[in-house]
């Protein structure tokens, strides 16, 4: 309304200034009138001598003539009829004239001739002063009519100057008849009258001209009846027309004032309620309107909507979700309902204090340093975070928090949204170990060896294991295995580990300082305890037979005790430890020899890639193929060797890092050459090497095309999460679009945790757990679970050795996205797959 009313005011004041305008320019009109009248009486009277003056007659345009004055002074002395017939009785008609008359010097009337239709006057000169040799005006007045006469000495071409005595007179006459007051009438724009002197009548609003004699007496007047009725009349109009005006005026403005006020005021007025009371309802017909105000009110409508709409999600994220603010400094301002009931804390204890109030301890030092560079930076931050309730237990959340600018766009405030993972966690815990034993993995013994400074293996495996599980199910062989584990945890001193390596095979690995001996009489006393007593399955007696491999010191740990182990199993031995004196040098040298394969075939550039498609199960087939990149050795007779042979070894050797650049180039320039997405396996070890990253980081600057087209498929290890080396690549290779993907998901079990934190785009799904998924119930439930974990945190699923039709029918039950295997798609080199693109 304050416009209303500032717009009611600024009316008022034009409105007030027209009319006083209007005003001041009548009261001018008025004054201006009566000057325009006496201007135009003037004017009028100039007018009428105008044309009463001997100056426009034609006695002025004829004394321009010299050589018709010599022939009429010729003619005053001739009186030549022919002469006078052809120049002067010409001059009647031509210039509206009714009498002429020549006078010779004496005054004495030598010619005279008339118009027709004009009665006959006498006239004579006798009383002339000719003296006075000029022109001369005067007026004859007989028998009531007037007659106007010009009077012109005749002077020959000799004298110019006129100053001798006239040669003769001319005089012209012309007859003030009705045709001449007509005329006037129509100059004057009013009544032309003649009046003698003694008949002339006082009247009002007339001019009046008086006409005078030869000998210079008024004989009569030419009266003008000219009123200003005229003037009046146009000044009435024009007063009129002003009023007119001012009535339109005031009209447009009360006009003007009414539809604004109808189309804008009162508009603004329901838009104005509308906004204050969120009432749509005010302004529902005005947003249906196709005008200026009516869009208006049409955003608003939408806008409205919109923020009842951000109202009912934000009610649904704070029912649904854990929501907390915090100013710039971290100190919390907002904390709905969720993150009261998850952290035992009320609102009091919250607000006010700094978000650690609820940080638990075994978060990295680093990882809140991390979070908060990328928060102040002004990027949101995304991540999972282990906190810590009042009561002291923990809950993990998986976090995103954005940093709020003010007007300046200087950070004002943070927002966080998080979603409870706890029971994700619990799953984690329970997955975290092997699925029957809950022992870690081949990867991570790996590990141990690699940190071990006095390290002693031993390597176990079940001897007709395959038979239990023929004999009695895969169930029965399940629970056979656990009682196991159960039976060597019970045996083995607590300072060593115990590793699950595959189905029948398990491993016990101790790194304390120990004497050889001592650690293989150990492993020989657990033996003989599980020999003699075997398990006890369900009230039941099942006899156990074992093997142990054993390799004591560093150097090729895990080659000498497998080497003792397929001695064990050669020889049908249960205890073999290896000795260089028995010929386990000749088997060590097996692996020395691979070494050196591996080292010539780098030099010999015989590694090779091969290109394996990941399927997509849920997209169009015309996308974009995706291929992991997988490593060959062509050996010096041309056959292909399988990574397998020579892959760990490649590791132990130090060589494992050139491969990795060779995948990492090759891999680069088939995904140019192909049009295609690929995936290159990475390792913790390579992360940590720099000139592994640093290549990798130099490949994709030189191939920017490439983005969005490269992912990387970390192979789990134990801790790469909580490495800063890790996060800082992961957040480079970020910057140049490369995807993220965990490799053999569900091997080793141990990489839920790092998987939540890495944020991760993709998992593979291990082959162990899809080879049997037809037939593996235990399985079956394992990759159902993974996959709906991944569905949830939002991750695409990929399972790897789909060999099958039955596998890959399972695997789209399941609504996995990616489908890899044998059954699908074979490696094949990467001129193969080109030739393949060319032909179709």
């Amino acid at each position: 309304m304050k416009i209303a009313k500032t717009y009611a005011l600024y009316s008022t004041i034009i409105l007030s200034c027209t009319l006083i305008l209007m005003t001041s320019v009548w009261f001018s009109k008025k004054t201006q009138e009566q000057r325009q009248i006496a201007h135009e009486q003037s004017s009028v009277f100039e007018r009428y001598k105008a044309v009463l003056n001997l100056e426009k007659t034609p006695l002025r345009q004829m004394s321009l003539n010299y050589s018709r004055w010599d022939e009429m002074a010729t003619f005053v002395n001739t009186q030549d009829l022919s002469w006078s017939k052809d120049n002067l009785e010409p001059l009647l008609p031509t210039f509206g004239l009714h009498y002429i008359f020549i006078f010779d010097a004496s005054k004495k009337q030598v010619y005279r001739h008339k118009s027709n239709d004009v009665q006959t006057i006498n006239f004579d000169l006798s009383s002339f002063d000719a003296s006075k040799s000029s022109f001369k005006e005067f007026y004859h007045y007989e028998d009531g009519t007037f007659v106007q006469f010009f009077l012109a000495p005749i002077h020959t071409s000799a004298d110019l100057k006129r100053t001798g005595d006239p040669k003769g007179f001319l005089v012209l006459g012309r007859l003030f008849d009705d045709a001449f007051l007509k005329s006037m009438g129509y100059v004057s724009l009013g009544t032309a009258s003649l009046f003698s002197a003694s008949d002339h009548p006082t009247l009002e609003e007339h001019f009046e001209i008086p006409l005078c004699s030869l000998q210079d007496d008024v004989i009569g007047y030419l009266d003008f009846y000219y009123t200003s009725s005229m003037l009046l009349f146009m000044a009435e109009m024009q007063n009129f027309l002003l009023f007119a005006g001012f009535i339109i005026v005031l009209g447009g403005i009360v006009l003007f004032h009414t539809l604004t006020y109808k189309i804008i005021f009162t508009p603004i007025r329901y838009i104005s309620m509308a906004l204050k009371s969120h009432n749509l309802n005010y302004i529902a017909a005005l947003s249906r309107q196709e005008h200026e105000l009516g869009e208006i009110a049409h955003l608003i409508c939408e806008h409205e909507k919109q923020s009842h709409l951000l109202e009912h999600y934000k009610e649904a994220i704070d029912e649904n979700t854990i929501v907390s603010k915090t100013d710039a400094k971290g100190i919390i301002t907002y904390a709905n309902t969720q993150f009261m009931a998850i952290s035992g804390y009320t609102e009091m204890e919250l607000l006010g204090k700094p978000h650690n109030i609820v940080r638990h301890p075994d978060n990295p030092q680093n990882f809140f340093k991390e979070m908060w560079e990328t928060l102040k930076e002004g990027n949101t931050w995304k991540g999972v975070v282990k906190n810590r309730r009042k009561d002291g237990s923990a809950y993990y959340v998986k976090s995103v928090i954005m940093p709020l600018f003010d007007e300046q766009g200087a950070i004002h405030e943070y927002i966080a949204i998080r979603y409870d993972v706890s029971e994700l966690f619990e799953q984690v815990e329970h997955l975290r170990k092997e699925k029957l034993t809950e022992l870690p993995s081949r990867k991570f013994l790996f590990e141990a060896i690699e940190r071990s400074q006095a390290p002693h293996l031993a390597i176990l495996n079940i001897c007709g294991f395959r038979d239990i599980n023929t004999l009695h199910g895969q169930a029965f062989g399940d629970l056979y295995l656990r009682h196991l584990t159960l039976k060597i945890k019970q045996l083995m001193p607590k300072t060593w580990q115990f590793f699950h390596l595959q189905s029948d095979e398990f491993a016990l690995f101790c790194d304390t300082p120990l004497l050889d001996q001592a650690f293989n009489n150990e492993c020989q006393h657990i033996l003989a305890i599980l020999s003699h007593e075997g398990l006890f399955i369900q009230q039941s007696f099942y006899p156990l037979t074992l093997r142990f491999g054993i390799a004591n010191g560093v150097g090729y740990l895990y080659n000498r005790a497998e080497i003792a182990m397929k001695e064990a199993r050669e020889s049908r031995k249960n205890f073999v430890v290896y000795d260089d004196n028995k010929g386990f040098e000749e088997r060590l040298q097996k692996d020395i020899q691979w070494n050196e394969t591996i080292m010539s075939a780098l030099k010999e550039n015989r590694f090779t890639i091969f290109l394996q498609e990941i399927v997509p199960l849920h997209v169009k087939k015309n996308a974009r193929k995706k291929y992991e990149v997988l490593i060959r050795l062509i050996n010096t007779d041309g056959r292909i060797i399988s990574p397998f042979h020579f892959i760990d070894l490649s590791k132990r050797m130090h060589l494992y890092d050139q491969l990795t650049r060779f995948v990492i180039q090759e891999g680069l320039r088939a995904a140019l050459e192909l049009h295609c997405d690929i995936s290159i396996n990475i390792t913790k070890e390579d992360i940590m090497n720099q000139e592994t990253t640093a290549f990798l980081m130099d490949m994709l600057h030189q191939y920017p095309t490439l983005q969005g087209h490269i992912t990387l498929e970390l192979v789990e290890s134990e801790g790469i999460e909580d490495s800063t080396e890790v996060q800082t690549f992961l957040q480079q290779i970020r910057t140049y679009g490369c995807l993220l993907a965990i490799d053999d998901f569900g091997a080793g079990y141990s990489n839920f945790e790092y998987l939540l934190r890495l944020n991760v785009d993709f998992i593979k799904i291990d082959g162990s757990l899809i080879k049997n998924l037809d037939t593996d119930a235990n399985a079956y439930a394992t990759v159902k679970t993974i996959t709906h974990f991944a569905k949830n945190l939002g991750i695409l699923v990929v399972a790897e050795f789909v060999h099958k039709k039955e596998i890959l029918e399972k695997v789209k039950e399941l609504d996995i996205d990616f489908a890899q295997g044998f059954y699908l798609h074979e490696p094949s080199p990467k001129t193969k797959l080109k030739s393949h693109y060319v032909s179709h």
